[in-house]
């Protein structure tokens, strides 16, 4: 499979260095489903470093439904800073606008979640995306994890 934002997700993650910073705390165990409007491919951290490959994941701890605007929003952001790139991936998930609206299915338990290393990630973010995960009602990580479990 190839399209435009597999394309551009998968030199994302190989290339861009705030993207490598982010995905740093993932165990190799980490597998995120990806559905792109040219059909499924999967992220994962299996040889230590971040991959896009083609194909649905198999037994994803989630899965990212992301249609070809929020790609380009994404990769196209110009910066090394893991917190800018955080805040507006959650402005994707918040999103009404049907083009760039991310929506999220979590597969995985809470424990999978943590021992993969989600939650470094978001600390890895800092303070830029913890306080605007906070303006935007979402306390602690389990709030965060339950929100996207739609709870």
């Amino acid at each position: 499979m190839s399209g435009p934002s597999f394309e551009a997700l998968k030199r994302f993650f190989e290339n861009n260095a705030a993207a490598r910073k982010a995905t740093n705390p993932l165990h190799r165990d980490a597998r995120v489903g990806l559905e792109l409007a040219s059909g499924p491919a999967h992220f994962t951290m299996q040889t230590g470093a971040p991959q896009v490959l083609d194909g649905p994941a198999e037994s994803p701890d989630f899965t990212l439904i992301l249609p070809d605007g929020a790609v380009s929003h994404i990769t196209a952001l110009e910066s090394d800073d893991v917190g800018e790139f955080g805040v507006e991936f959650f402005k994707l998930v918040l999103s009404r606008a049907p083009e760039t609206k991310v929506r999220i299915r979590v597969q995985a338990t809470t424990a999978r979640l943590l021992s993969n290393g989600y939650l470094g990630v978001l600390a890895v973010g800092g303070a830029k995306v913890g306080w605007w995960l906070l303006k935007n009602g979402v306390r602690n990580p389990k709030a965060a994890i339950d929100r996207l479990r739609g709870k």
